[in-house]
């Protein structure tokens, strides 16, 4: 483990070959430059039974921005024997009304701070459905009028195309299905179980039939490789989901203090966050058989979480009953009463959001 407490790929051990005793495999996968046609990553879905579908609803205020944010470049040029680096990108500007406006600029790396040129404004406009723009200033050596066109032909695009955003969506939800544990390097590099490698295949294929039809220039990657089962295996794993789980808490957290800061009222949305809890719960199970131990030490942090989860169901208790809608399971539930924060005061909470809980049972 290196100084920044990042695991080297070098330190895991892979088999090239199928094994008898095997924890599961690394997967890796590159998705930096992909467009695909919407109705046939429609199909390519269908047709290879891929659990998750993408969504056919088209935004053109996603594709405005989209398209313009595609727009990149990296420019190295000599002035008087002093080497200058620059970069071409666009950047919000303002909205006014049914209109959107981003501007192509240039940013010049300065010794002690930079330098900021804007080169044009392109202007989507929600009543005509039109991009357009305007050129501000030429710059030696820079195609302005080509950033800009590639911006238009990159909006009729994304009009009929899913970008990488979408697929990344897509990859990232069946990731989950295969309870993948999200490896801390740089770049997309996953472990999954040996129980889920059945679905890695799947997702392989997907991919690379997704490179198949790319519209943009640069392969899509995918591979894997076996991890044998040891001891050594198991404790980096266990570093690894440490690591990604915490990370998850603390998300999970975020997301939960702001919903009950709100004062949400949606009942549909309190329940989906406590299944996702529920769902990070049955993880740690499934890791502890995986690793051969129990994954006790974020037991605290979890603790946190589950009781703002309990006080979210409560809330949404309450909301469905005022609108006589039921929200408890089908089965008998009961309820017991613990304090929080100040003497005195109380918040039920269920006792499915114990079940099976990180909490120790000494802590109920």
């Amino acid at each position: 483990m290196d100084s920044n407490n990042v695991l080297s790929m070098e330190n895991f051990m892979g088999v090239k070959d199928d094994h008898s005793q095997i924890l599961g495999k690394f997967l890796y996968f590159s998705l930096s430059s992909v467009l695909i046609d919407r109705e046939t990553l429609s199909r390519i879905c269908d047709d290879m039974g891929f659990p998750i579908k993408p969504g056919m609803r088209l935004c053109m205020t996603d594709a405005f921005k989209s398209a313009t944010g595609d727009i990149y470049d990296r420019v190295v040029r000599k002035d008087d024997d002093e080497l200058k680096i620059s970069k071409v990108y666009c950047r919000d500007n303002r909205k006014a009304g049914d209109t959107y406006s981003r501007e192509l600029i240039k940013e010049t790396l300065g010794e002690n701070t930079n330098r900021y040129k804007k080169l044009a404004n392109l202007t989507y406009d929600r009543a005509s459905g039109r991009l357009d723009y305007t050129i501000d200033s030429f710059d030696t050596g820079l195609d302005v009028s080509g950033y800009c066109e590639k911006a238009l032909e990159l909006f009729e695009l994304y009009q009929t195309c899913a970008g990488r955003n979408q697929i990344e969506n897509l990859a990232e939800s069946f990731l989950s299905q295969m309870e993948a544990l999200k490896i801390s390097v740089h770049g997309r590099l996953y472990f999954v179980p040996k129980k889920h490698m059945h679905m890695l295949a799947v997702f392989e294929d997907f991919i690379a039939e997704l490179n198949n039809y790319n519209k943009r220039e640069g392969g899509l990657t995918v591979n894997s490789m076996h991890v044998i089962d040891d001891a050594k295996q198991r404790e980096k794993m266990t570093a690894e989901f440490y690591n990604a789980t915490r990370k998850e808490i603390e998300l999970y957290t975020e997301k939960l203090e702001n919903i009950i800061a709100a004062n949400s009222q949606s009942a549909t949305v309190m329940e989906r966050w406590v299944t996702k809890i529920d769902g990070l719960d049955a993880k740690k199970r499934h890791y502890e058989e995986i690793l051969k131990h129990e994954l006790d030490d974020l037991d605290e942090q979890y603790g946190q979480l589950k009781f703002l989860a309990s006080e979210l169901s409560f809330v949404a208790a309450v909301n469905c009953a005022a609108c006589s809608k039921a929200f408890w399971p089908v089965e008998p539930s009961s309820t017991s009463i613990t304090s929080w924060g100040a003497e005195g005061t109380t918040f039920a909470i269920t006792l499915r959001i114990f079940v099976s809980s990180f909490i120790s049972p000494t802590l109920l």
